[in-house]
């Protein structure tokens, strides 16, 4: 099963990946493999072993260095001799809530984790392109504006403040020491679902698990309104994002958001009622929870930009999310022995697929 799409762009590109055994740091590696690449990971170990990266199919074919990223310095000999020549930041402290809880070790992580990782980039002359992936939270004022790129950041609690901080940060390491030999990209994403997310304090997740178990989810903010959109329409743009503007250096760094279909943003509790609807393997019914800690209610996100710029728009509507979401929990129910595999089927299914 390979992908020939990006005019073989990633073939045989050597790419390191940080967070790669994440929700999306999976999915990201395992399409770079079905395109030909050479991926070297750098991540945590997942203690949920339940998680794609925990196969013995995704060991097997991702080498990856499990350690933290503030000690990512100590791997430095090791990454050189890689040579990578594009590098993907996706680790981070990605939960809002448990920043709260663990505000120190979130800014640690997210703050100093990026600094570090920059300042081994700053040593590695066969890097040409880095892509530093923050969050749609980056941003001051969410209530009720379409986001735009330009829109001024600022995140209130310290997992947006510290995304904020990376954004920001990434930002500067291009002007002051990246401007001549290599592209700073800078996605800002909305909320991801798709299948293979087990992080629990997640809707999608808690949906599929509170099905399982036979108990009602509980809802913290039912009329919160997110720009949620399918995990493989956001690799498609990281990857479509890299391949056109990667070719050749840019002055200034390259920063975009990436959101769902039209720029639309849905209620939590309908999301909820459409997969309860929609998804043959739910049976559960929802509860509210009160919220124990602050979010903002509104958050819509503009995508005008990229679709401009590199004519990137979502391929999948929401009910198309949910069937592909849907799928990959049922078989995992059923047979996760085969998860792997159908993994690839669904990425491949999608890159292949007009819709």
């Amino acid at each position: 099963m390979n992908l020939n799409i990006y005019g073989d762009f990633f073939r045989n590109k050597r790419i390191l990946i940080t967070g790669n055994t994440g929700f999306v740091g999976a999915y990201l590696s395992l399409t770079l493999l079905m395109m030909g690449s050479k991926i070297l990971g750098y991540a945590l170990k997942k203690k949920d072993l339940r998680y794609i990266s925990n196969t013995k199919e995704y060991k097997k074919k991702i080498k990856t260095i499990y350690d933290d990223i503030s000690k990512i310095s100590y791997h430095k000999s090791y990454i050189k001799r890689f040579k990578p020549q594009i590098l993907i930041h996706l680790a981070s402290q990605p939960i809002l809530s448990r920043s709260y809880i663990e505000s120190q070790a979130t800014y640690e992580t997210n703050v100093m984790g990026t600094v570090k990782l920059l300042e081994l980039a700053k040593e590695l002359k066969s890097l040409k392109n880095i892509l530093v992936f923050t969050s749609d939270k980056v941003y001051k004022n969410t209530q009720k504006k379409n986001l735009n790129e330009n829109f001024s950041l600022g995140g209130d609690d310290p997992y947006s403040a510290s995304k904020s901080a990376q954004d920001l940060i990434a930002n500067s390491y291009k002007y002051s020491f990246f401007e001549k030999n290599k592209n700073i990209f800078i996605i800002r994403a909305g909320n991801i679902i798709g299948g293979g997310d087990w992080e629990k304090t997640r809707l999608i997740p808690d949906l599929f698990i509170s099905s399982y178990k036979k108990k009602n989810i509980l809802l913290r903010n039912p009329n919160a309104t997110r720009p949620w959109q399918h995990i493989l329409d956001v690799i498609n743009g990281i990857l479509k994002l890299i391949s056109v503007k990667g070719g050749k250096v840019s002055k200034k760094s390259l920063i975009y958001n990436i959101g769902p279909k039209s720029n639309k943003s849905i209620k939590v509790k309908d999301l909820i009622l459409d997969f309860i609807k929609n998804s043959k393997i739910i049976k559960t019914k929802y509860e509210f929870q009160k919220l124990k800690f602050k979010e903002k209610k509104f958050l819509k996100l503009s995508s005008n930009a990229i679709l401009k710029d590199i004519n990137l728009n979502a391929k999948l509507n929401m009910d198309q999310t949910i069937k592909l979401t849907s799928d990959w929990y049922s078989m995992f129910f059923k047979n996760k022995a085969n998860i792997f595999d159908f993994t690839k089927k669904e990425i491949l299914f999608f890159f292949k697929s007009k819709y």
